[in-house]
Order: structure tokens, then C-alpha cells, then sequence
């Protein structure tokens, strides 16, 4: 068996880029999100360039390539956007809504999806072998034509992604200026693939000039440039993240610096965890607590309550509960209950507590409070 020298370029890339991801994923340097969604990018190419650089060695390698999702071009913008924010923004995580961007990733299965369609039904003897070829032209077609959206998402996030760090003007820190540096040439290395693409994608699609361009170049134009950007991604971004000062934690509240975006996003989410989820209603709940609940660092927590909301983080959850009182206490149901039976069941975990909390936040102990409402009714 031999390998054409492109094929051999390509399959060196691939086991570079997974050794590459390999190092990102497990490294201890740097903000380790973002050395996971760079990884996860750099995989995903490799991945795309085995699938084309594997020689066909006989019919299960073939069956495979048919049959094996190992091309997925969807996830690669949203990969790009959430790596570009976690280096801007350190607070960042990867809550419910992100994950959602990630869901387009079903078209990419789609021609695998028919291809399975078509094995099951012949082991199940609803279609037989001489078929194969005409599942295989849908496939074919399929995959030519979802090539248009995929550029398309990878375009439209690459565009959304340069407009966030122009957003991002440099400061006299240096860190922050080498950082937007390396942030500003991943974002061009992509933009220029992206151009790269679309001259290949303009005469792919149109079935007149698709075989005369395959036979000619096949698809070196597109995977030797991926090859390029494994090693030059992987490389400069594992070697940025291991001299990145960034650990991963969230840093000093004293010198913490919070996109006003995420501060609204944290201010949405304590409020949900709190009106919706009703967490105050936990004796024991803690910064810590609250902060896993809404995926953010409980100094984060702290940062956005001290600063944007001018309150602690007991002042924020005893208002909730005080107001979880108040709404008891109109309740005929909460008659046979104490005022203390009463604190209790809203959260509060001592009756000093509760007495000192309910003075702060109101002005008037609880009994001044009862005997204002009993007056007024």
C-alpha cells in the first residue's frame, strides 16, 4: 500500500492535532475552559483530516468512512465564539443556553444517518444490496449541499466573534495586549480558511464543475490548510496558555474586572435561583451553593452582589426570605404555626437570625410588622 505525499501531510497533521488537543485538554496552565474548547476545535480538525488523508485499504475502512460522523463542521464556530469569550471574560462558563449552539451538529450526521437507514433496512431484508449505489448518490448529495450551511455557521460566528473583540480595546497592560494579539490572529487564520472554503465551495456545488474539480484537486485546497492550522492553532495556543497568567480561578475581588454582559447574565441567573428555585429556602445554603447552581464563581456571586446590587450575599437571600414571610404570615394555612415555625420554613435557621434580619430589611421587628398588618385589616 502506498501514500500520496498530500495523504501522508494530512495524516501527520491529524496525529499532531491529537496529540496537541490531548496536551490542551490536560494542561493545568491558563483559563482550563479555554484550553478545553481550543482542544475540542483542534480535534475536531484532526478528526476531519484522518477522515480524508486514511488510505482505502480494503472495505471495512471504506464502511467506516461511510458509516462514521468524523466530519463535523457545525460545532466549529460556536467552538471558535465560546473560546474567544472564555479568554475575554474568566468568569465564563458553559451553561444550558451555550450548549445549545452545539445542537446544529445533526446535520452533520445527516448523510451517516441515511447510510445507517440503508444498512439496517438491508439487514432486516427490506432493501437489497444492488441498491447500495443509489443510497450512496444521497448521501453524496446530502453532504455536498450541507456544506453550504456549515460555512455559512462558521462564517456567522467568526463575524460575531471579530465584533466582540473589537468591543475589546487594548489597555497598557501588556498581558491584555498579547492576549488580544493572539485572540485577533486566530480569528484571521479562520477568516482567511473561511475564503479559502468558499472558492472551493463556489464550483463544488455546482454539479457541472464538481467532478472536473475533484478529479484535478480532490480536496487538498481545503485539508491542507486545516493541516496548517492544526500546527500553528495547536502550537501557539497550547505555548499561549502555558505562559498565560491566567489559572483558571476567578481572580481578586479587589482587581476583578466583569463585562457588563456578564454581570447582567449573573444578576438573571440569582434572581431565577432565587424566585423561581426558590434557594433561599435552604437553612444552609452558602455562596459556594448558589454559585454551582448558576455555573458562576462564588466570588464572581459576591463581586456582582457587593458592587452592582450594593448587598451582601445574606442581605440578597434573607430579602427573600423575609418576603417568603410576609406572604406566610397573610396565609390563613400558616395560623397553627409560630412566627418562629413560620421563619423556619422560609429558610431561616436561627431566631436571632431571623429577628435581626427582619429589622434590618423592614425597619420593624416582626411583631411591630403584625400588629401594623392585624391594625390595618
Amino acid at each position: 500500500m502506498t501514500i500520496s505525499p498530500f495523504d501522508l501531510i494530512l495524516l501527520l497533521g491529524s496525529a499532531q492535532g491529537f496529540i496537541l488537543a490531548t496536551l490542551l485538554w490536560i494542561n493545568q496552565k491558563g483559563n482550563r475552559l479555554s484550553n478545553r474548547l481550543l482542544a475540542a476545535l483542534i480535534g475536531l480538525l484532526a478528526l476531519m483530516s484522518l477522515a480524508v488523508g486514511i488510505p482505502v485499504a480494503n472495505r471495512w475502512v471504506s464502511f467506516a468512512l461511510d458509516l462514521l460522523p468524523l466530519i463535523m463542521a457545525m460545532p466549529l464556530g460556536p467552538l471558535i465564539y465560546f473560546y474567544i469569550k472564555s479568554m475575554l471574560d474568566p468568569t465564563f462558563r458553559l451553561g444550558r443556553p451555550e450548549r445549545l449552539h452545539f445542537y446544529p451538529v445533526v446535520l452533520d450526521w445527516g448523510s451517516k444517518l441515511i447510510g445507517w437507514v440503508f444498512v439496517s433496512g438491508w439487514l432486516l431484508g427490506f432493501f437489497r444490496p444492488e441498491q447500495g449505489p443509489v443510497w450512496g448518490h444521497i448521501m453524496n448529495e446530502y453532504d455536498t449541499y450541507a456544506d453550504i450551511p456549515r460555512w455559512l455557521s462558521v462564517t456567522t460566528y467568526l463575524l460575531i466573534t471579530r465584533h466582540l473583540l473589537n468591543q475589546n480595546q487594548p489597555t497598557d497592560n501588556s498581558g491584555q495586549q498579547q492576549n488580544l494579539r493572539w485572540l485577533r490572529q486566530y480569528v484571521t487564520v479562520f477568516l482567511v480558511f473561511q475564503t479559502i472554503w468558499l472558492i472551493h465551495l463556489v464550483p463544488y456545488i455546482i454539479p457541472a464543475s464538481r467532478g472536473p474539480l475533484l478529479d484535478r484537486f480532490g480536496w487538498y485546497p481545503i485539508y491542507i490548510p486545516i493541516t496548517i492550522m492544526i500546527y500553528w492553532l495547536g502550537l501557539k495556543g497550547y505555548l499561549h496558555a502555558r505562559n498565560s497568567p491566567v489559572d483558571g480561578t476567578a481572580p481578586k475581588i479587589g482587581a476583578m474586572f466583569i463585562p457588563a454582559e456578564t454581570v447582567e447574565r449573573a444578576i438573571r441567573s440569582l434572581t431565577t435561583a432565587m424566585q423561581t428555585d426558590k434557594l433561599y429556602l435552604d437553612p444552609e445554603l452558602t455562596v459556594e451553593k448558589v454559585g454551582r447552581h448558576v455555573q458562576l464563581p462564588p466570588k464572581t456571586v459576591s463581586f456582582v452582589l457587593n458592587h452592582h446590587r450594593q448587598k451582601s450575599f445574606n442581605t440578597f437571600v434573607n430579602e427573600y426570605r423575609i418576603e417568603a414571610v410576609k406572604h406566610r404570615l397573610a396565609d390563613s394555612a400558616s395560623e397553627r404555626l409560630t412566627l418562629t415555625g413560620v421563619a423556619f420554613e422560609c429558610g431561616f435557621n436561627s431566631q436571632a437570625t431571623f429577628q435581626r434580619a427582619f429589622r434590618q430589611v423592614t425597619g420593624q421587628s416582626p411583631k411591630q410588622y403584625i400588629g401594623q398588618q392585624t391594625a390595618a385589616s
